[in-house]
């Protein structure tokens, strides 16, 4: 193994990237405060990386990992967590990664650690597993798919990227996860679990020789597999502004999403719209809480810059969020944003408004960090996103840097300028008697 780099996050965690020559990576983050430790194993695979003919089966290994190796019986991995202790045993799939964690003593690194390195290669795709899942996922996916949520933001999603497959569900379509034959699975696991596919990280108070000399020996020998294929390009922008609207039986009010591109995790103006998202409407005087809640149009208002909130590697969308009152319409709230987006642009950025929403930010980060696991989630996710695993400590200096001009010109060119999809979920009408 190699030592890549060594780092400090935030002058206060020790960090140690490794590399093997099979490609596997480990990063170490050092937290000694108790002799425990969060272990999140990501495999460089989530629905952006799926074929057309595959959609789904990310998120379908991400359940297929805890059932049979062969060395493990099914049901043998959540037995042997829970007798060491584990806890917070789970997964995820994101666009860009799928994702193993729990926390567990360090005495149980090791045992954990085989079962890791065994998972990786030696998982059994039986028939009879196979189906079991099967019918779990599908009864998940049922579950999902009347959901208000789900079916907005699948549509928003659908519509704010026509080719990048940002576009497609990260669980997937039930016909086609009802459809997957038993080599569909094998070829899927061939070609997305490896070594070389994966990334560790492992934070807390664990004993860095005994750590690496287990990370060495259960995963060090291990074969190389197939590369990470090439992400896809953004799609262009978009020319003009649309407005979609849907429909559900199961809402009372309406329901409203504005969206408009960014430029990705590593563009320059990336500071400034994190900080113009914390502006916006992060507590009661912000400009949007005053305008949407305060005035009795919404309930709530929410900014998300999904680049650096949901970690991705191709670039995301600026989002505003906006539950409705009830019997109040969606497009009062879009009057309204506008209204507030505008006078900010025109009457500037107060000093104090700009200082809250540092504060406010730089709150935000640090409670992002204060267990093992979110500094592993920190470190990991944007490690896989943008190969740096000291990204959230950057963008914290860096939001500390804008200006009232950088956050004036993000504000203009993303939000004002910009051409945006709106999104309008209403409750279904009843159907008029013929």
């Amino acid at each position: 193994m190699e030592l890549v780099q060594e780092l400090s996050l935030l002058n206060t965690y020790p960090l140690r990237h490794f590399r093997w020559p099979n490609g596997f990576q480990a990063i170490l983050v050092h937290n000694p405060i108790a002799p425990v430790a969060a272990y999140l194993s990501h495999y460089t695979v989530g629905s952006a990386l799926e074929h057309d003919d595959q959609r789904g089966l990310a998120h379908f290994f991400e359940h297929m990992m805890f059932r049979e190796t062969a060395r493990l019986r099914d049901g043998d991995f959540d037995r042997i967590i829970s007798e060491l202790g584990g806890v917070g045993l789970n997964a995820f799939t994101t666009y860009d990664t799928t994702a193993y964690h729990v926390n567990v003593p360090v005495w149980g690194l090791e045992r954990l650690i085989e079962m890791e390195a065994d998972r990786m290669v030696n998982l059994r795709l039986s028939p009879d597993l196979i189906e079991k899942e099967r019918g779990a996922v599908l009864g998940e996916m049922h579950m999902y798919a009347d959901m208000p949520s789900e079916q907005h933001w699948n549509a928003l999603m659908a519509a704010a990227f026509p080719a990048h497959p940002y576009r497609h569900p990260i669980i997937g379509y039930p016909e086609q996860v009802a459809a997957f034959d038993d080599e569909s699975f094998r070829r899927f696991y061939t070609e997305h679990y490896a070594p070389n596919r994966a990334l560790v990280v492992v934070a807390g108070g664990y004993d860095e020789a005994a750590l690496l000399a287990t990370l060495d020996r259960c995963y060090g020998p291990l074969p190389r597999g197939h590369e990470r294929p090439a992400s896809r390009p953004p799609d262009a922008p978009p020319a003009a502004s649309r407005t979609l609207e849907v429909f559900h039986d199961k809402i009372t009010s309406d329901y409203l999403s504005m969206a408009t591109r960014t430029p990705g995790l590593h563009h320059p103006d990336q500071a400034a719209l994190n900080l113009l998202s914390s502006l916006l409407c992060n507590g009661q005087s912000s400009p949007l809480h005053r305008a949407i809640v305060l005035e009795g149009i919404g309930t709530g208002v929410y900014t998300t810059v999904m680049d650096a909130e949901y970690m991705l590697s191709s670039p995301g969308l600026f989002l505003i969020d906006v539950t409705l009152q009830h019997g109040v319409p969606a497009e009062t709230a879009v009057e309204a944003v506008d209204v507030e987006l505008r006078t900010l642009l025109r009457d500037g950025i107060a000093g104090g408004d700009l200082e809250r929403a540092m504060n406010q930010f730089r709150l935000g980060t640090y409670a992002s960090m204060r267990t093992n696991m979110s500094l592993a989630r920190q470190v990991g996710g944007y490690m896989v996103a943008g190969e740096d695993p000291l990204f959230i400590e950057r963008m914290l200096s860096a939001v500390q840097q804008v200006t009232r001009e950088q956050l004036a010109a993000a504000l203009e060119t993303y939000l004002v300028a910009a051409p945006r999809l709106t999104v309008i979920q209403r409750p279904q009408q009843p159907e008029r008697p013929s």
